[in-house]
């Protein structure tokens, strides 16, 4: 039998201090030798008590700091310390809500987590006593029976539903024909009052009672599609609801409102974000999805009204399709509806037997999976501690950047991800270069002119017109030391030349798959020609060259491609890693530059350059505002010249004139009308950067 099992035996006993010794077992099982704090149980009253009510909250208690010890025995250490008094204030549910709400306020802070559960954290005590003050679900059901009573005329039973797992989305309604299952894990975070929610939340699904028709077959459906037409659904009845008992709207304002991002784009928050402007049209977002929802909607109402299911579906699938083509994510094993008091759409779907097994479905709706490393925070100092993976797969590292609103005129902290990798091409020994009819020179013609030299000192000399100290000092060491010391301890005038970094960055998006007029070649073909010319051509000079490239599928995936490191050799797998690199999605600009940025913190040169080849203006699926990324690849062009790196643009648009020139600045791009013509001002471009 099971510590747990045993002590629920003991519960039940007559025993005043069978509670005692169960706990004490208990505590055996779980609790390591540095907790042994949480041996001493606390002298509260409902820990002798022979009540049969007592005993089951001292069940309770137990079974939750059963539960937080499974996430953070810490936490539980903190938890068992204060029980007494916290015990005073509430009872098992209260410390139970109490729990969950210092874990949804603190996910990822651990040190915060422990200071919230030993009371020392202000937001605790508020959470605290707001348990301690708020009316329990468990009185509120017979008022709550009458008013879905009164409201659908349909007899509903009413039950709690309690939560049994801490790590797992918060708990929604459930209605079905005959029962509403009311969650008793709201906390002060859901709102102030919790009765507010629960009568919200029957007024709710009254309003499904009412209009709806239940349990449709969903086969036709993805997991997105159902969330979307579900939401669209809400929005519906409610409006329905009320049009008949127009006071029931400000029962939902008070929870469409809550806890709205403007500036997030996940799925939670878009779909929460429209419930809100489609329950209120006097509610504004700067949202483009957000307001074609309103629109749509609004349209339909005013063209049939709100009785036609068919045609609200119809809109649903529209935006359900819209978020797929903007590559939002949705999670059905991490998703809960994103409105307190709406239900879990269960009463709408038939899902009929699962096709596969469960282990399958948790997989089917995730995107293409990228072997990935550790989580790194956009330093580059940082970029050794990434652990490398075998030479067949592509080592793969997130980075996070911030990016630059011009519209609110701040910067949004982490709002990219980088996911950095270093192609590693795997066709085999059989790769050859493609070739075409009409294939350019293997190298490119490089001009230094005017390439200057600078004067240093140049030390540890046997002769010259100074002592050097450094030599001098380790000369008097090697003889304290008895060693034979190196005589070199002078130092004089010399000439080094100046040695230039210069990191080429490709546009990998999908335009530029798009051919050069009636041959066969690519812009992607020209530009991967033009990168190898320019590698080629540098290889016996003392310069540093780098060859990356970038596309971005939204802001959460920004894939970064080296394909050259600085200091690498120019061998096989370099070349073939450049040639085999493919075109796809967006040219979210501005977190590329800040990441190559990153590469040249350690780089020992005079000069350091990033040249940008590129057929288009920034762009992105989850941006609308054509603006936005130029305006942030701008900032970020500035950000690398206060790290005195300079950033050129070449771009094959001949309209590129106005936007080119507002990222990179005056003097610092080249528009390339001809495509072919690329690796000629590739050439020009780089002779002038080096030789200065």
């Amino acid at each position: 039998m099971s510590a747990l099992a045993d002590l629920s035996v003991k519960l039940q006993s007559d025993e005043p201090g069978s509670v005692l010794s169960a706990w004490a077992g208990f505590n055996e099982r779980w609790l390591k030798p540095k907790m042994a704090a949480l041996r001493d149980l606390p002298t509260h009253k409902r820990f002798t008590s022979t009540d049969e009510k007592d005993r089951a909250q001292t069940h309770e208690v137990i079974r939750w700091i059963e539960l937080l010890h499974a996430e953070d025995a810490g936490c539980a250490l903190a938890v068992v310390q204060r029980l007494e008094y916290v015990l005073s204030l509430v009872d098992s549910g209260g410390l139970s809500r109490w729990i969950l709400s210092g874990l949804r306020r603190y996910p990822l802070e651990p040190k915060r987590l422990v200071s919230y559960f030993r009371l020392d954290d202000p937001r605790s005590i508020e959470a605290l006593h707001a348990e301690a003050t708020a009316d329990s679900l468990e009185q509120s059901l017979p008022s709550l029976t009458i008013l879905l009573k009164g409201l659908s005329g349909i007899d509903i039973t009413l039950q709690p539903r309690a939560q049994a797992v801490l790590n797992a989305p918060a708990l929604r309604p459930v209605l079905t024909r005959s029962h509403l299952l009311l969650p008793d894990s709201y906390t002060h975070l859901d709102g102030s009052d919790r009765y507010r929610i629960y009568r919200a939340a029957a007024a709710h699904a009254a309003a499904h009672l009412l209009y709806s028709v239940p349990a449709r077959p969903s086969n036709s459906l993805k997991p997105m599609g159902i969330a979307v037409v579900s939401a669209i659904e809400d929005a519906r009845v409610e409006r329905l609801l009320v049009q008949d008992l127009p006071g029931v709207q400000r029962w939902f304002s008070e929870f469409l409102g809550r806890d709205v991002d403007p500036l997030k784009l996940d799925f939670v928050s878009l779909i929460a974000r429209m419930s809100r402007v489609l329950h209120d049209d006097r509610c504004a977002d700067d949202n483009y999805w957000v307001n074609k929802a309103r629109e749509l909607f609004q349209a339909e109402v005013n063209r049939s009204g709100l009785q036609d299911y068919a045609a609200f579906r119809c809109i649903a699938s529209i935006l359900a399709n819209d978020l797929g083509q903007m590559r939002v994510r949705f999670n059905p094993q991490q998703y809960a509806v994103p409105s307190v008091y709406r239900d879990d759409h269960s009463f709408l779907w038939d899902y009929g037997e699962p096709q596969v097994p469960p282990s399958e479905m948790q997989n089917l709706h995730q995107t293409s999976a990228r072997l990935e490393t550790k989580i790194v925070k956009a330093h580059p100092q940082d970029q050794d501690s990434v652990e490398p993976l075998s030479s067949a797969e592509n080592q793969i590292s997130k980075y996070f950047y911030d990016e630059w609103d011009y519209r609110l005129e701040i910067r949004r902290p982490d709002w990219c991800t980088i996911k950095d990798q270093v192609v590693v091409y795997k066709g085999g020994s059989s790769y050859s270069e493609p070739r075409h009819a009409d294939a350019l020179p293997t190298v490119l013609p490089l001009v230094r002119t005017r390439r200057l030299s600078r004067s240093r000192r140049v030390r540890r000399q046997w002769e010259g017109e100074d002592i050097d100290l450094n030599a001098a000092i380790d000369i008097q060491v090697e003889r304290r030391m008895d060693l034979a010391p190196d005589g070199r301890l002078f130092m004089r005038s010399g000439q080094q030349e100046r040695v230039s970094s210069v990191l080429i960055l490709l546009d990998l998006s999908e335009s530029a798959n798009d051919r050069v007029g009636g041959s066969m070649q690519s812009i992607l073909d020209m530009e991967k020609q033009s990168a190898l010319m320019l590698a080629r051509s540098t290889v016996k000079v003392s310069d540093r060259l780098a060859i990356h490239g970038f596309s971005s599928n939204t802001r959460a995936e920004v894939n970064y491609f080296r394909l050259l490191n600085f200091g690498e050799p120019l061998n096989v797998r370099a070349e073939q890693a450049i040639q085999s690199v493919q075109a796809e999605y967006s040219t979210r600009l501005g977190a590329a530059l800040r990441h190559a940025s990153s590469f040249f913190a350690d780089e020992p040169s005079d000069q350091h350059a990033i040249v940008v080849i590129t057929d288009g203006a920034p762009s992105d699926v989850d941006v609308f505002d054509s603006k936005y990324l130029i305006e942030d690849a701008r900032s970020a062009v500035l950000e690398a010249r206060k790290n005195a790196i300079n950033s050129f643009g070449m771009v094959l648009d001949a309209t590129a004139d106005a936007y080119v020139k507002r990222i990179f600045g005056w003097l610092n791009y080249r528009i390339v009308d001809n495509p072919k013509t690329l690796p000629h001002h590739l050439s020009s471009l780089y002779s002038r950067l080096t030789s200065v």
